[in-house]
């Protein structure tokens, strides 16, 4: 039963792989399918394909907390059911499409049951013994980023081979292997409750206080919006930054790639960090290092120095998120567990909608760079929120 945990371990990776790989597959080449359900202009193409991405995103946001609910009432195992299933369903249905009202349908429904990811590090953080925590929830981030990085590869190749709608029936039997695996699988200690057994969630987080939760959701939204404020626009930096324009397509993979790969490489040294720092004082380490990386890398004149910095980045990223977690499960009883990892989940998707909807603006008046600090900025808010937590606690301590 001790090593149980284990197993989950590799099924939930695994899972977490194929969910993240599976968004990465089509995303895409995802305007470019919705341009064969119509006759769009570059201006409609644009609009389209971005309520296609952020749509998912806002209802994720809007509908978690129910889902957090249920967790609590449920347990982790069948919301990790429910996301695969119904994501195996979507997925399928968009390669349907037969225009692209019936594909923004599905992508809406498919960010409104979404959430393995989430529910798969609640159920992990909650199983895993104590002392290496950090660790395992570090290298459990991996899965989705190796998901991510090797997503678009896979998804251009199969877009080649079978088509558009190929990719997704693909995309679709995958994500029917990770329910089967995830039900057969993974094991979770939970008894169900009824709605009268129910702790009111609110109570419970006025006494642990109102500014741990103001820093743990305002740090998700701000790394979340940090981490996909540039995407949208990084070829475009990469092209004011190489003149030469020669190798621009491999060149924005690369820096795309770089904070990724940083993750990847360090997770299990950050991780060990975590156990032996503590996750507050991590997290606040790793919060200042994100921003000194990300003012410097506003000053930035050449593509290598962007690929050294974003690769930096990518290290702090290994640790915040991990961080974030540990202090969740540390901090927060398991009878709201389920509502708090959810409210976490909608402060993520927001930083997801935000990052890059602000982002754009601040690149129309100051330019690509100042999107860097607009990042900073938002991490130096996150920090001082951490701070203001770390001081109110000692202070009650004392």
């Amino acid at each position: 039963m001790k090593e149980e945990w284990k197993q989950n371990f590799r099924i939930l990776w695994f899972g977490s792989l194929i969910t993240d790989m599976g968004n990465a597959m089509t995303l895409p080449f995802i305007v470019l399918f919705i341009d064969t359900l119509g006759n769009f202009n570059n201006a409609e193409l644009n609009l389209l394909g971005a309520a296609a991405f952020s749509l998912t995103y806002l209802s994720k946001a809007i509908v978690s907390p129910l889902w957090g609910r249920l967790a609590d009432l449920k347990g982790r195992k069948l919301m990790c059911l429910r996301a695969s299933g119904v994501m195996t369903f979507t997925i399928f249905m968009i390669g349907l499409s037969p225009n692209v009202w019936f594909l923004l349908f599905f992508r809406v429904l498919q960010g409104a049951f979404s959430g393995y990811i989430n529910n798969a590090n609640a159920l992990m953080s909650v199983s895993t013994p104590s002392k290496i925590q950090g660790r395992v929830m570090s290298k459990l981030v991996t899965g989705s980023i190796t998901g991510s990085l090797l997503g678009p590869l896979i998804g251009g190749f199969l877009a080649t081979w079978f088509g558009y709608r190929g990719a997704f029936f693909v995309t679709s039997f995958l994500m029917a292997v990770v329910f089967l695996t995830t039900w057969l699988g993974v094991s979770e200690e939970f008894t169900p409750i009824t709605k009268k057994d129910l702790q009111p969630a609110l109570p419970l987080m006025k006494k642990i206080g109102w500014s741990f939760f103001i820093a743990l959701f305002g740090s998700l939204l701000a790394v979340q919006a940090t981490t996909n404020a540039i995407t949208p626009m990084l070829s475009l930096l990469v092209r004011e930054l190489d003149s030469s324009g020669q190798n621009a397509v491999i060149m924005t993979g690369i820096v795309s790639a770089a904070p990724g790969f940083a993750t990847i490489l360090m997770a299990g040294v950050v991780g060990s960090l975590i156990d032996r720092l503590g996750a507050l004082r991590s997290m606040i380490i790793f919060l200042i290092s994100a921003i000194i990386c990300l003012l410097l890398t506003s000053l930035v004149q050449d593509i290598w120095q962007l690929i050294i910095l974003r690769f930096i980045l990518g290290i702090s990223d290994a640790a915040l998120i991990p961080s974030i977690q540990v202090l969740t499960v540390r901090n927060v009883p398991n009878s709201i567990f389920g509502r708090v990892f959810s409210y976490n989940q909608s402060a993520q998707s927001f930083g997801n909608v935000l990052g890059p909807m602000l982002a754009a603006w601040i690149a129309i008046g100051f330019g690509y760079k100042s999107i860097f600090l607009f990042s900073a900025f938002l991490e130096l808010i996150a920090l001082g929120s951490w701070l203001y937590y770390s001081k109110k606690r000692n202070f009650q301590q004392a």
